[in-house]
């Protein structure tokens, strides 16, 4: 399995609290919110900078303060912009508490996409805010009673949602087939990227012709198939380089780079400075 699935299946927090918090500046390896999906719910609220955030295909201006509400399921990438932002992802099924129970009727919609939530939230409503200020300062601290204090403030929030009128029947999520497509190919991609691909190879697995696929893959993507690669081999690289512990050459090839100096130049390229640099710094 390689690193960073573009359908992510990471396991976030514990069976019991499937929950995960994330922050994330520019020296976060993924500062870059590469296009991929979840089974679960994410909240994502933008601390400093703008945030260019596409969920669908469709974008979203974000600046500091801004939230946004990711459906599950959802195609979604994003482009910061001397940003900090924080996310939180975590699985919905942890609000219900059976089968059958009361608050199914207001989960499930959501889980399964029968519902349409507004996703984008500018300052304007005061306790919607409020609610997701209080789960971010509760993530980022160490209280006694955290996990009691998230279940309160996530029932809260989806209760605002409701009452507030910001949850509608009927989805908007759309272009099922183009995001078939472009799943079954990122998937591929994400399986191979560290073997030598070839435009050739992507038309052949996708059954588009070459320039279409790169008109295609570049409008969700905003890069060519070959940038989307090389930064996916990139992002790979700055992970062995730190978590996995490698040398920056054994880095190079585990990412599917056989040339150190191109991929110096790469790097540099996708990430301001050299592997060299990158490795003192975060390490």
């Amino acid at each position: 399995m390689k690193y960073n699935e573009y359908t992510e299946i990471t396991k976030r927090g514990s069976a019991d609290f499937p929950l995960q918090y994330y922050y994330v500046s520019s020296h976060h390896p993924q500062y870059e919110m590469r296009l991929h999906r979840h089974r679960e719910f994410e909240i994502v609220r933008i601390i400093e900078g703008q945030f260019s955030l596409f969920i669908d295909n469709i974008e979203y201006a974000m600046q500091k303060g801004d939230i946004a509400l990711v459906e599950c399921g959802l195609l979604h990438r994003g482009e910061p912009k001397n940003c900090i932002y924080e996310c939180v992802v975590f699985d919905l099924s942890m609000l219900r508490k059976r089968h059958n129970d009361i608050l199914s009727k207001y989960i499930l919609p959501i889980i399964n996409g029968n519902v349409e939530i507004k996703r984008y939230f500018k300052s304007g409503n005061a306790e919607f805010h409020r609610i997701i200020n209080d789960l971010f300062i509760t993530l980022r601290g160490t209280s006694e009673y955290y996990q009691l204090k998230v279940y309160s403030l996530l029932y809260n929030l989806f209760g605002c949602l409701y009452s507030s009128g910001f949850v509608a029947s009927g989805s908007n999520r759309h272009n099922a087939k183009q995001v078939k497509v472009l799943t079954e190919l990122l998937d591929w991609i994400d399986q191979n990227y560290n073997e030598q691909i070839s435009l050739k190879d992507l038309s052949r697995i996708s059954g588009m012709n070459e320039k279409y696929l790169c008109r295609f893959f570049k409008e969700y993507t905003s890069r060519t198939p070959i940038d989307y690669i090389n930064n996916l081999r990139i992002e790979a690289a700055c992970h062995e380089l730190t978590a996995g512990g490698m040398t920056i050459t054994e880095a190079a090839i585990e990412c599917g780079f056989n040339d150190l100096s191109y991929f110096s130049k790469a790097f540099k390229k996708y990430k301001g400075m050299t592997p060299r640099e990158y490795a003192k710094e975060n390490t």
